[in-house]
């Protein structure tokens, strides 16, 4: 399923996952400083209430002339927007019809805007082998036959910083095949105001640079951006910008936030020194690392730890990463983390360490007849086991409710089982689904494959050729259950599995009888194997076939 595009959006990600939001949240799946806005704003807030009764200035003064000062430019090289967003459609509009080059992975509101705007685009990839560095011989060959090329500098979610060099190698080539450069510095300022592009705008008028004033002061809800540009371009975008677009209170607050030297010294201070200790916990489990100059940190799990299953499990705990399905060249596989307080550094780390650690919970399998006491044996065994641990008690149920009598026999099973500590995951057809609702140390127990495999098997059945009876679905079927078996085993402290000999109701068929033992077989035997202890149940009596991983 499509999880949402950005970060600072964690209410629509439990939503969008169906899973139950926690009470309380931590979310460093957005860059925001963490220290909260300046204090200047909040001790000048009721000063600048009345300005809610009166038209802005339409040109933003007074962040206008701030925005001149501090970067020490004439006033008709900027143009202010409701937030870098606003900035980047309007630069967008400029290339209708045209063609533009994006360097991924990069920020999507690139492609957004210039697909709103109808551009074309050549899409370039910039290298995990190369630490994620800006290809330059490709974008200059690529730049032959483009009207802009899009650069995130630090880029994000990388937090990789292009050098001067690159840079200015990079823009004097597109000067010469007429290619203009848009250089998005949100995150700049996290890094050293020196290394701004802007000072050199006057020299290249082929170059836009755009700015945000969002991440280092906290003021996401205000909306702030602004673009530095040669005057004729800056006049160019204004053309197709609405009137009145800075509010009066954002214009008043953007000005007195670029006063405040100390609170910017302070916060990139913090910054710096959560993201060395968070870089250096990740290296020490096994993770990788981007090397990042900004205030996140793009990792990628150890080899047998995947991204989306860290990214649920600590979703599961409260806590919201960025995922990174919607990056090119990322692809999911990668996380990237906001730096917040000290505190709550801590807690993601505490998160962190199990998942990142984690070995592979004890899997079980136990089979018999009907009324066999397997079902019992497996009880005990897992209520013994989540004694020791603490963990949760987790019951997998396979049963569906056919009539009104199933359905009040599974509604009374599930009554009991709560009473007594279990939480039930009603699970009709795909056991995958379950995956989303487990968390590390739980004690796992479902009951049972061969009701699974009754499900699976007759899909199709009223509409045709049950499943069963066709080779490449039910195989692929079996694939996805003992990959998923494998995938609870890894979050879990302990899994164990229940299933019949036989199926316990007579069969369509005899085909479907032969196909249906052969296949049950196989996917005992393939459940043996994955198996640390393996038993079968005869009269209540257990009899272990395969011995290991059951602590005593």
């Amino acid at each position: 399923m499509p999880l949402p595009d950005h970060g600072a959006n964690p209410h629509k990600l439990y939503e969008t996952l169906n899973l139950k939001r926690p009470p309380k949240i931590l979310d460093f799946s957005e860059n925001c400083n963490p220290i909260g806005p300046p204090v200047a704003i909040q001790t000048s807030w009721i000063e600048l209430l009345p300005a809610i009764a009166r038209y802005p200035d339409p040109t933003g003064e007074p962040f206008r002339s701030a925005v001149a000062a501090f970067h020490r430019i004439e006033a008709a090289q900027l143009i202010l927007g409701n937030g870098a967003a606003e900035i980047l459609s309007l630069i967008a509009n400029q290339y209708r019809g045209k063609r533009a080059i994006l360097v991924h992975p990069t920020f999507s509101e690139y492609e957004a805007t210039l697909t709103a705007a109808g551009a074309h685009f050549t899409h370039v990839q910039a290298r995990e082998e190369n630490g994620f560095a800006l290809p330059v011989d490709e974008l200059k060959s690529t730049m032959e036959t483009a009207d802009v090329l899009y650069i995130c500098t630090p880029n994000n979610p990388t937090g990789v910083l292009p050098g001067r060099s690159e840079l200015v190698s990079l823009i004097q080539h597109a000067a010469t095949v007429s290619c203009d450069v848009v250089l998005d510095e949100a995150f700049i300022d996290w890094v050293d105001e020196t290394l701004s592009f802007i000072p050199e705008i006057e020299h290249y008028p082929n170059v836009i640079v755009v700015r945000s004033m969002t991440k280092l002061y906290a003021i996401p809800g205000i909306r702030l951006g602004y673009a530095v540009a040669h005057p004729d371009r800056i006049d160019s975008l204004k053309q197709s910008a609405p009137h009145w677009n800075i509010n009066a209170i954002a214009a008043q607050l953007g000005a007195i936030c670029l006063q405040q030297a100390d609170y910017r010294e302070h916060s990139i201070q913090q910054a710096v020194e959560e993201r060395l200790k968070m870089t250096g916990f990740l290296t020490a489990h096994g993770c990788k690392v981007i090397d990042s100059v900004a205030n996140f940190i793009l990792f990628q799990p150890p080899v047998d730890r995947a991204a989306s299953d860290i990214f649920i499990q600590l979703l599961n705990q409260g806590i919201v990463v960025r995922h990174t399905e919607n990056f090119k060249g990322l692809d999911g596989q990668w996380l990237r983390i906001g730096m917040k307080s000290a505190a709550e550094m801590d807690l993601l780390r505490n998160a962190l360490a199990p998942l990142l650690d984690k070995t592979c919970g004890t899997l079980t399998f136990i089979s018999g007849g009907v009324r066999s006491g397997k079902s019992a044996c497996a009880e005990q065994l897992v209520r013994k086991e989540a004694k020791q641990t603490g963990g949760r008690l987790v019951y997998i149920a396979s049963g569906t409710s056919t009539d009104d009598e199933m359905a009040a026999r599974i509604a009374r099973h599930q009554s009991d089982r709560a009473n007594d500590g279990w939480m039930t995951i009603e699970q009709p057809t795909h056991l995958e689904d379950v995956l989303l609702h487990l968390l590390p140390g739980d004690h796992v127990l479902w009951d049972c494959v061969t009701t699974w495999l009754g499900n699976e098997a007759f899909e199709g059945w009223e509409s045709g050729t049950p499943c069963i009876l066709q080779k490449d679905c039910i195989e692929q079927k079996v694939n996805t259950l003992l990959k998923t078996i494998e995938q609870i085993q890894q979050r879990s402290n302990q899994f164990v599995i229940v299933s019949n000999e036989v199926f316990d109701e007579p069969l369509k068929t005899e085909e479907i009888t032969r196909t249906y033992t052969q296949v049950l077989g196989n996917i005992h035997q393939a459940i043996v194997a994955l198996a640390d202890t393996a038993i079968e149940m005869d009269s209540g009596l257990p009899i272990v076939h395969k011995q290991g991983g059951m602590h005593g």
